[in-house]
């Protein structure tokens, strides 16, 4: 593995700078194994011990053996962090450096602890044990860890997960394993993931032979995956498959957990070979579904939580693995809103009944209507036909619109039975939701539980008034309307039109309509039936013209001879048909 050239800087800036000559770099793997017990020092690059004195602000005083104290600069006794290596009277081994032209000497701590270093990185390589050592600080490539001497760690040998900041190492205490070690050159690159990996390996392996199926362990979610869910187990890894996550139907890893949730696991099976285990989540506890009969009998209150909304229905969690359908009829007694949707949205709570539970196919069954009184079995006497009532408009559909008479009881107001005599294009042109309006019942559907309601029927009808006002047999004076093969439509009153059929539109046989009448030609006919609960009334002009001409032979008849004259009656008769 390459060593980065950031070393030269690092081993140049530490250093202690003198006026004596230093030994050459290359002499100090020779010089840790060199020490005078005894004696005075010779020469420069021997090992000497001293007594820590005193530590002032930048330097150290040591008393070197001579009955004399020399200063050696404050950094060189402190570590990676800044942290002061020793203390007042604790003994301390340096490098001689030199001596200088007054006598005293220069003398190196750093130097010492380099040579130390450098004879610990050699035999912890050797035997491939860990060093220690403080992170300094951040490099291009990777960190510099302080373990007496600079050492390098690649970035990726930091960890065996990828770090994405490195300044949150510096200052930290670590251990690492000796990849390379220059001795010539006195450089080392570290790998502080070997050594984890190498301790997982052991974790794994001892935990592999302790472990056993059925034991509960307690572990960290490493990935959430499609199939199923990774757990970190001491060193070891678990596989969660997706059938093992959850008793509940449908339910997904990611539902579940996320990276870095702890959670209790049960272990189904060990694999030596490849190191990973097969667990469960949902065999902690029993099968809901097993004691279903003694937890949620049929009958019994139960809350839940709304999960899911279908416009069947909603599907409502009990607890986990227990999920029921309330469905859509069995929201409320009315049969007007019939989606789910309307009444509620995931995550709202809801108290309902339990109403059928089928174990085999794992179906639970239930009802929020059945918690309050059918309201139709009193409809009758409550909503008569006829009667009228105060609702508010829940929903304007296409067709007309939904009443709410009160909780749980709707009716529906066709567009039909808007207006007698307007033609609506669309209920919302005269209704909106959250209306309040009076409205009359015009029909009830015990079997189908509909009410039908009517905005009309609080007024009576044109055909009604009519019908009070014109008796059947009396004539009445009217505007063509619409010709169709059969007849034609004669409109009498506003919304009131009645029905002419071709024989019995002139005395002599019609045989095209268009050209015995025209559409907006004013006539007079005889009122042949009325049916009101029909809507119908048939007319005749035939009989009209037949009326008239009675009357003209009548007026004759009642008239003297002599004061008439010869053509009085044919003058007669054509002015009563004329008007006719």
């Amino acid at each position: 593995m390459p060593t980065p050239r950031e070393y030269d800087d690092e081993i140049l800036d530490d250093a202690p700078k003198s006026t004596a000559k230093e030994p050459a770099e290359d002499d100090f793997a020779a010089l840790l194994e060199q020490h005078l017990p005894g004696g005075e020092p010779r020469q420069a690059g021997e090992l000497v011990d001293a007594t820590v004195v005193r530590i002032l602000d930048d330097v150290v005083l040591v008393d070197y053996g001579f009955k004399a104290e020399c200063a050696v600069p404050l950094r060189e006794f402190q570590d990676g962090r800044g942290e002061v290596l020793v203390r007042p009277g604790e003994s301390v081994r340096l490098v001689l450096l030199g001596t200088n032209s007054d006598g005293t000497v220069d003398l190196s701590f750093a130097k010492a602890r380099a040579a130390e270093a450098a004879r610990m990185l050699r035999e912890a390589a050797a035997a491939g044990v860990p060093v220690r050592g403080i992170v300094a600080r951040a490099v291009k490539g990777g960190l510099l860890v302080d373990v007496g001497m600079p050492a390098f760690m690649p970035a990726s040998q930091a960890d065996t997960l990828r770090i994405t900041d490195f300044d949150a190492l510096v200052g930290q205490e670590i251990e690492a394993l000796v990849l390379e070690y220059d001795e010539e050159r006195q450089r080392a690159v570290l790998s502080r993931r070997k050594l984890l990996e190498q301790r997982r390996d052991r974790r794994r392996d001892e935990f592999l032979r302790t472990v056993e199926p059925g034991a509960t362990l307690r572990g960290v979610v490493r990935d959430v995956l499609d199939f199923g869910v990774f757990v970190a187990l001491d060193g070891a890894e678990g596989l969660i498959p997706r059938s093992e996550l959850s008793y509940e139907r449908g339910v997904t890893p990611a539902d579940l957990f996320t990276p870095g949730d702890e959670i209790d696991v049960k272990v189904l099976d060990v694999s030596a070979e490849n190191g990973r285990l097969t667990l469960s989540r949902k065999r902690l506890d029993r099968d809901p579904w097993e004691t279903i009969d003694e937890t949620f009998p049929v009958g019994s209150i139960v809350k839940g939580k709304v999960v899911e909304t279908k416009d069947f229905g909603a599907f409502v969690q009990l607890q986990e693995g227990l999920t029921g359908l309330l469905h859509a009829g069995d929201i409320a007694w009315d049969t007007t809103r019939r989606a789910a949707g309307d009444h509620f949205r995931p995550g709202d709570e809801v108290t309902c009944q339990v109403t059928a539970i089928d174990r085999d196919r794992k179906r639970l069954s239930l009802s929020l209507k059945h918690l309050s009184r059918d309201p139709w079995l009193d409809i009758e006497a409550r909503f008569p036909i006829g009667s009228r009532h105060r609702g508010v408009v829940a929903s304007v559909r296409d067709f007309g619109a939904f009443i709410r008479l009160e909780d749980g009881t709707e009716g529906l107001l066709h567009i039909g039975d808007l207006s007698w005599t307007e033609r609506v294009k669309h209920p919302s042109d005269v209704l909106a939701e959250g209306q309040e309006l009076e409205v009359a019942v015009v029909k009830l559907d015990i079997e189908k539980r509909r009410i039908g309601l009517g905005l009309k029927q609080l007024e009576a009808s044109p055909l009604e008034r009519f019908r009070r006002e014109h008796k059947v047999g009396s004539l009445v004076t009217g505007k063509v309307t619409r010709l169709v093969p059969f007849g034609a439509f004669v409109e009498l009153a506003p919304g009131i039109e009645g029905m002419m059929h071709i024989s019995e539109i002139d005395e002599v046989r019609v045989e095209a309509i268009d050209k015995a009448l025209r559409v907006g030609q004013e006539v007079t006919v005889k009122v042949l039936k009325i049916e009101a609960d029909r809507g119908r009334i048939a007319l005749s002009r035939r009989q009209a013209l037949r009326e008239a001409e009675r009357e003209a032979v009548d007026q004759y008849r009642n008239t003297s001879k002599q004061s008439l004259g010869g053509s009085l009656f044919g003058d007669a008769l054509r002015s009563a048909l004329e008007k006719k």
